[in-house]
C-alpha cells in the first residue's frame, strides 16, 4: 500500500487509533518530513503525551515493534533503511520544536502569535472557563449602562427562566456566533395573534353553545379565559373537530375555525420566538463585550474565548490571508485525532489550512492531511460537536477513508457482547473483529433496583478475586450518582478516586498549605488548627507574614521546609508551579478552587468512579456500568438547533405542544429526538468499550438507560483478575517509576527527583536556574553570560533572590575561565542532549564530540553540572549510567565528568 496523502481512518473503540497515528507520524519522518512541520492535534493532554512517548519508544525499539511492518507498507521503504535511519530520526525528533499538542493549545499558540490583533498581550493565561461570578457582575453592569435591563427581565419572564439560565443561553450564542451571524431576528407584536386566536375561539364557542345537542363536555372544552388556557386545549392538535366530544354538533365551519386558531397560535409562538432571539442577540453583544473587558483586565481567557478570538482574527480582519500564509509556512502535514469531537467553529478555523494542504497549490505542494475518529463515540454534541462532520469533511476534501475494525483492547466476550448490543441499534454499525489471542473475558448483565448495594457487592467481588483496585472503574450517568457511589463504597472502607479527588487542590499536603495561607491572611485560629491537623503535628505558633514584602511562592517554600512536608510528594512540586503565576495572596485564596491541575497519578489509589463522558479515551481491566439512580429529567434545552449536515439551518425556541400545529418545528423536534437517541447509544457504546477483561452492567427494572438496547440478564465467559497473584508488587512497581520518564522533560527537571527528602526546595530551584542559564549560553564565551542571565531571570526570577542571581552569574564566569573545562568542551557540543536507553528517557547536560582523536573511532565527553558537592556517590552513579548508554549507542570511547560549580571554585571529577 503506497502512502496516501489524504487519508482518514474510521477507528472503532480499541482498534489501534494511537498505533495508526504513530505509524502515520513516523512514516512522514522517514519520508523526509521535518518534525517541526508536522501538526498533530489531540483533544487531551494525556493523548498528546501518549503520542509523543509512543513516537520515542517506537523508534527506540523499532526492530521489535509492530509499527515497523506497517511503516514498511505505508512508505514502501525497505526495513533495512528504516532501521539504519531510526537513530537519526529519533535525534531529529528529540531536538526539534515538535507540534504534538491539544487543539486548544494550538489555538492558544496562534492567539499568542497574533494577540495584538485582539488588543491582548501575549502573556495571557487560559482556564477551562472564565470566572463566572466576575463575568456575571461585569455583564450586569454593562447591561445597566446600555439601558437593556428591561430586555433582560422581559426575557427571563417570557421564558420563565432564571438569570443563570439566560446566562447559559448567552454563552451558547457566544460560542456559536459564527453559525448564527447571518441569522436575522426582528421584534414582533405577538399580542395581535393572541387576540386573533381568542376571536376565533369565541366564534367556535358560540357555535357549540348554540347547538342544543352539545354535551357539557363539549361546552367546557371551548371555554377559555385567556390565550394560555386556549393554547393548553388538547383538541388544538387535532386535524378535525369531527370526533366524539363535538360529534353531535359538528359542522365544517368548526374545522375552518380550528385551522384559523391553529395558525394564530403558530404565529404567536413564532413571534414570541423572534422576540426571544432578538433579545438574546442584543444581549449576547453585551455579553461578548463583558468577556472582552474581563480578559483585557485580567489577561485571563477561557478556551472558548481563545477559539472565538482566533476565528475573528483569521476570518474577519482584512489581512487574514497574510495570517494564513504565515501559519501555512509552518505546517506541511496535519494529523487530527478524535475528529468526531471537533466543533464546527474549530473546523472553520482549520478549514483554510486543510484546503491549502489538500489542494496541493499552497506554499508546499507535497503536504498531507490525515484524521481519525469514530462517529459511534461522538458524545460531545453539547460542546458543539456534530457527528456528521466526519463524513462532510471526507466529502469536501475527497479524503480516502479506511475502517479499523479489529479490537486490540478487549477480550472476546466483551467484543461479542458489544457487537450484539449495538449492531441493530447504531446506524451503519460495522461489527468489531476479535483478534486471535483474545479468547477470554467476562460479561454479566444484572437486574437490581438496589443499584448502590449491587455496585458495592460487585466491587467487593472483584477485590476478593484479587483485582487491582486501581483497575476497577465504575461508570455513572451523572456526577451526583458518582458522589453517592463514592459514599456507599467509603462506608465499606473501599478507597475511591473521583474527578474531585484527583484535583491537585484536594490533596492532603496541598490542602494543608492552603489552610496555612488562610491563617496568615485571615488570622482565624480554625485555619491554624486545620493546618496542623492535616500535617499531623502538634499545634505551634505561626509567625505573621507581610505579603506586601514576601512573595507567595517563598512563603510556601518556607512552610514546606520548616515543617518538613516534602517526602516524595510530587503534588507539592506541582502546586509550587501552579501558584508561581499568582502575584497577590487575595488572587490565590479567592481563586484557587479554579485550579484545574490534576494530582500526580502515583499518589492516587482506589476504585475509579467517573461519568461516561469523563471515561472517553480511558480503559480499565474491570468496568462496572451502572444505571441512573434517579429518573432522567425531561429535555431542558431551551433551544433546538436544526442542522443540515454541518450547516445550521434554523433554530427554534422549545415550546410545549408546539409540534402539534407547526410542521417545521415538528420536523426539527423529530431530528433533535433522533440525535438525543444517538447520543444515548453512543454514550453506552463508549461505556461498554472501556473494559479490557470484565464488563458488568447493572440495570434497574423501570426507567433504565439500558432500555434502548433491550438488554436481558446474562452471564458469559469466566471472571478473571490477572493481577490477583501479586497486587502489592504491581502497585509498588508503579510507585517506583515516580513519573521520571513522563512527568519531567529535561535533565534539569530530573534534578527535582534527586533525594528530595534531604535536599531542600530552595537548592532545587537554584540548581534548575543555574542549569537553564548554562543551557542558554550558546557558545562558551563570557560575553554571552549577560543574555543567558536575562533569559534565566525571565524564567526563574520570580523564585530567586538577587544574591542568588549574582551567585549563579559568578559560577558561570568561573566555569568559562576554567582551563580544564575549556579543553573538555572543545568540540561539537550538544546541550541538554536527550537519550533513550533501556526504556528510560534521560537528558545529558553537555555531550561533546571531542576534537582530539584518542581512539580509532573518536571519543565523546559527558559533562554533568552540579551546584553542590552533596550526594556525590549518587552523581557518580548517574554519570556512569550516561557513559554506558552513550558507549552502547555510538560504539565509541566515552569519558564522563562531574563538573561542580561551587560558590568560589570549579571542581571537575573524572568518572
Amino acid at each position: 500500500m503506497a502512502f496516501v496523502n489524504n487519508l482518514a481512518y474510521e477507528a472503532s473503540a480499541g482498534s489501534g487509533k494511537t498505533f495508526m497515528l504513530v505509524v502515520r507520524y513516523l512514516s512522514l519522518l522517514f519520508q523526509g518530513a521535518s518534525p517541526s512541520k508536522i501538526l498533530a492535534l489531540t483533544f487531551t493532554n494525556k493523548a498528546a503525551s501518549e503520542m509523543q512517548e509512543r513516537v520515542v519508544s517506537t523508534l527506540e525499539e523499532l526492530e521489535n515493534r509492530g509499527e515497523l511492518d506497517e511503516i514498511v507498507k505505508v512508505t514502501e521503504l525497505p526495513r533495512e533503511f528504516l532501521l539504519e535511519n531510526r537513530q537519526r530520526i529519533l535525534n531529529e525528533f528529540l531536538n526539534s520544536h515538535t507540534k504534538i499538542m491539544t487543539i486548544d493549545s494550538f489555538f492558544t499558540q496562534i492567539l499568542r502569535k497574533f494577540s495584538l490583533y485582539a488588543s491582548l498581550m501575549p502573556d495571557f493565561s487560559t482556564f477551562a472557563s472564565q470566572h463566572e461570578l466576575k463575568l456575571l457582575s461585569r455583564f450586569l453592569k454593562e447591561v445597566t449602562v446600555a439601558g437593556k435591563k428591561e430586555t433582560l427581565v422581559a426575557l427571563s419572564l417570557s421564558s420563565k427562566k432564571r438569570l443563570t439560565d439566560i446566562f447559559t443561553l448567552l454563552d451558547e450564542f457566544y460560542v456559536k456566533f459564527s453559525e448564527l451571524k447571518d441569522m436575522e431576528f426582528s421584534k414582533q407584536n405577538y399580542l395581535q395573534f393572541e387576540e386573533e386566536a381568542m376571536l376565533y375561539m369565541s366564534e367556535l364557542r358560540a357555535l357549540v353553545e348554540s347547538c342544543e345537542a352539545a354535551s357539557k363536555t363539549a361546552i367546557k372544552s371551548v371555554e377559555a379565559e385567556n390565550f394560555y388556557e386556549l393554547s393548553q386545549k388538547a383538541w388544538i392538535a387535532r386535524e378535525s373537530l369531527d370526533y366524539s366530544t363535538f360529534k353531535k354538533c359538528f359542522t365544517p365551519v368548526m374545522d375552518d375555525l380550528l385551522l384559523k386558531i391553529q395558525e394564530a397560535v403558530k404565529n404567536q409562538n413564532r413571534a414570541k420566538e423572534q422576540n426571544f432571539f432578538f433579545g438574546i442577540k442584543e444581549l449576547v453583544d453585551i455579553y461578548a463585550k463583558s468577556k472582552k473587558a474581563l480578559y483585557m483586565d485580567d489577561s485571563e481567557l477561557s478556551f472558548s474565548d481563545v477559539t472565538y478570538l482566533v476565528y475573528e482574527i483569521l476570518n474577519l480582519i482584512d489581512d487574514s490571508e497574510f495570517l494564513y500564509f504565515r501559519l501555512d509556512s509552518q505546517i506541511e502535514h496535519m494529523l487530527l485525532d478524535e475528529f468526531q469531537d471537533t466543533s464546527i467553529l474549530q473546523y472553520e478555523i482549520m478549514k483554510p489550512l486543510i484546503n491549502e494542504i489538500t489542494s496541493g497549490n499552497g506554499i508546499f505542494d507535497n503536504g498531507s492531511f490525515f484524521f481519525v475518529g469514530d462517529v459511534k463515540q461522538s458524545i460531545y454534541r453539547f460542546r458543539g460537536g456534530v457527528s456528521s462532520l466526519f463524513g462532510t469533511v471526507q466529502e469536501e476534501n475527497n479524503t480516502h477513508v479506511e475502517k479499523l475494525l479489529t479490537n486490540y483492547r478487549s477480550q472476546k466476550e466483551v467484543i461479542e457482547f458489544v457487537n450484539s448490543a449495538f449492531i441493530e441499534k447504531i446506524k451503519n454499525y460495522s461489527p468489531q473483529l476479535v483478534r486471535p489471542e483474545a479468547s477470554g473475558g467476562y460479561v454479566e448483565v444484572i437486574h437490581n433496583d438496589e443499584l448502590l448495594q449491587e455496585v458495592t457487592t460487585q466491587v467487593q467481588r472483584l477485590l476478593s478475586n484479587g483485582a487491582n483496585i486501581n483497575e476497577i472503574a465504575i461508570l455513572c450517568a451523572t456526577n451526583g450518582d458518582g458522589g453517592e457511589v463514592k459514599q456507599a463504597l467509603n462506608t465499606q472502607n473501599i478507597e475511591v478516586v473521583t474527578e474531585t479527588t484527583t484535583k491537585l487542590i484536594n490533596q492532603r499536603s496541598v490542602k494543608a498549605i492552603l489552610e496555612y495561607l488562610k491563617y496568615l491572611y485571615f488570622r482565624e485560629d480554625i485555619y491554624m488548627y486545620n493546618f496542623f491537623a492535616l500535617i499531623s503535628q502538634d499545634v505551634k505558633g505561626i509567625k505573621r507574614v507581610d505579603f506586601n514584602e514576601v512573595k507567595i511562592i517563598h512563603v510556601v517554600k518556607d512552610v514546606i521546609e520548616k515543617y518538613e512536608l516534602f517526602s516524595d510528594d510530587f503534588n507539592l512540586i506541582r502546586f509550587l508551579n501552579a501558584i508561581s503565576k499568582y502575584s497577590d495572596i487575595e488572587a490565590l485564596l479567592f481563586e484557587y478552587e479554579r485550579l484545574d491541575t490534576s494530582a500526580a497519578a502515583s499518589e492516587l489509589n482506589g476504585v475509579r468512579v467517573l461519568t461516561v463522558h469523563k471515561s472517553k479515551g480511558l480503559e480499565y481491566e474491570h468496568v462496572i456500568v451502572m444505571d441512573r439512580l434517579k429518573k432522567a429529567p425531561p429535555a431542558r434545552d431551551s433551544i433546538i438547533y436544526e442542522y443540515d449536515d454541518i450547516t445550521l439551518k434554523n433554530i427554534y425556541l422549545r415550546i410545549k405542544g408546539r409540534d402539534a400545529i407547526d410542521k417545521q418545528y415538528a420536523n426539527a423536534l423529530t431530528k433533535e429526538r433522533t440525535l438525543v437517541r444517538e447520543d444515548s447509544l453512543n454514550a453506552l457504546y463508549v461505556a461498554f468499550t472501556r473494559a479490557r477483561d470484565n464488563l458488568i452492567v447493572i440495570m434497574k427494572s423501570k426507567g433504565s438507560i439500558f432500555e434502548i438496547l433491550d438488554l436481558t440478564c446474562k452471564k458469559s465467559g469466566t471472571l478473571t483478575c490477572t493481577n490477583s497473584s501479586n497486587i502489592s508488587t504491581c502497585k509498588e512497581e508503579f510507585k517506583a517509576l515516580e513519573y521520571k520518564n513522563l512527568y519531567y522533560g529535561t535533565q534539569s527537571d530530573i534534578l527535582k527527583l534527586e533525594d528530595d527528602k534531604e535536599e531542600d526546595l530552595k537548592s532545587i530551584n537554584f540548581g534548575l536556574a543555574m542549569h537553564y542559564m548554562l543551557e542558554m549560553l550558546g557558545e562558551f564565551r563570557e560575553e554571552n553570560i549577560i543574555n543567558a542571565k536575562d533569559m534565566m531571570i525571565n524564567k526563574y526570577g520570580h523564585s530567586l533572590e538577587d544574591e542568588e542571581v549574582l551567585d549563579i552569574e559568578n559560577r558561570a564566569k568561573l566555569l568559562l575561565q576554567n582551563d580544564k573545562f575549556k579543553t573538555l568542551s572543545s568540540g561539537e557540543c550538544y546541550r541538554e542532549q536527550a537519550i533513550r536507553y533501556k526504556n528510560n528517557l534521560r537528558y545529558i547536560d553537555l555531550l561533546v564530540k571531542s576534537d582530539t582523536q584518542e581512539s580509532l573511532f573518536g571519543s565523546w565527553n559527558i559533562i554533568d553540572y552540579k551546584s553542590s558537592a552533596s550526594y556525590s556517590e549518587h552523581h557518580l552513579k548517574q554519570v556512569r549510567y550516561y557513559v554506558k548508554a552513550i558507549k552502547e549507542i555510538t560504539g565509541e570511547d566515552v569519558d564522563g565528568y562531574i563538573c561542580y560549580l561551587l560558590k568560589n571554585e570549579i571542581k571537575i571529577v573524572s568518572v
